[in-house]
């Protein structure tokens, strides 16, 4: 920066700008050399500090393919990575509608995701002894959250009445997303979504008691599928 700082000083007009020029030029050299290739313009790779480490890129940006995207079939899309995710959210959302989704997590509980008798997706939560600690219908379950936006987004395309909704949507790299919306609420929800070979493999949040992070398995026995129908709200 001083090396900079020096070299317009000495190219301003008159002794005093010479001198000032050389002064801070030989301070700069007793402390050793530090050198800018002056064909180089300043860009997006450019430290902002001055160091010569690179910034790191936002994730979606390290990860995601960026390629902008223009698809009436998912109007609330921007880039092709947050296309592909929404094809993998729906497709995940509509097999747990149909087969039910087993979670286990770390600590022993387990929940199951299922339709109940008027086809509304109903969860129960086990703890770790595989007692019912409790049943209900979520207003929006996390599986299915993408699914639901992206059904918002296309009334919001075909009826001006409904108001578009925000989301952001992180790639971690591979098939793994960080999702954010804002769910009934002013905060900002995040949900985690792994996925392997398109399948759903792992979900998570912020709410230990909720899901924190669990495994997640498609299919449920007939016992457990008994139970998801009993559910209301």
């Amino acid at each position: 920066m001083f090396g900079k700082f020096g070299g317009y000083l000495a190219s301003g007009t008159g002794v005093i700008g010479l001198i000032l020029g050389l002064v801070f030029g030989g301070l700069l050299a007793g402390n050793g050399s530090v050198t800018a290739d002056p064909s180089v313009s300043p860009s997006a790779s450019a430290s902002p500090t001055g160091s010569s480490e690179q910034p790191e890129l936002p994730l979606e940006e390290q990860h995601a393919d960026m390629t902008p995207v223009t698809d009436p079939n998912f109007p609330e899309v921007r880039y092709e990575y947050e296309r592909q995710f929404f094809k993998l959210a729906i497709a995940n959302c509509n097999e747990l509608k149909s087969k039910g989704v087993l979670l286990n997590f770390v600590d022993g509980r387990t929940a199951i995701l299922g339709p109940n008798k008027n086809g509304i997706v109903a969860r129960a939560d086990f703890d770790a002894d595989g007692k019912v600690v409790e049943a209900f219908v979520p207003p929006v379950e996390d599986i299915c959250a993408p699914a639901y936006f992206h059904e918002e987004a296309l009334r919001s395309q075909a009826d001006s009445r409904f108001q578009s909704r925000f989301f952001h949507l992180d790639n971690q790299g591979g098939e793994s997303y960080v999702w954010h919306e804002h769910v009934q609420s002013a905060e900002l929800s995040t949900v985690y979504f792994d996925f392997t070979d398109g399948i759903l493999t792992n979900i998570g949040d912020a709410h230990f008691e909720y899901y924190s992070s669990a495994d997640l398995s498609f299919g449920l026995t007939k016992s457990q599928k008994a139970i998801l129908e009993e559910v209301a709200y």
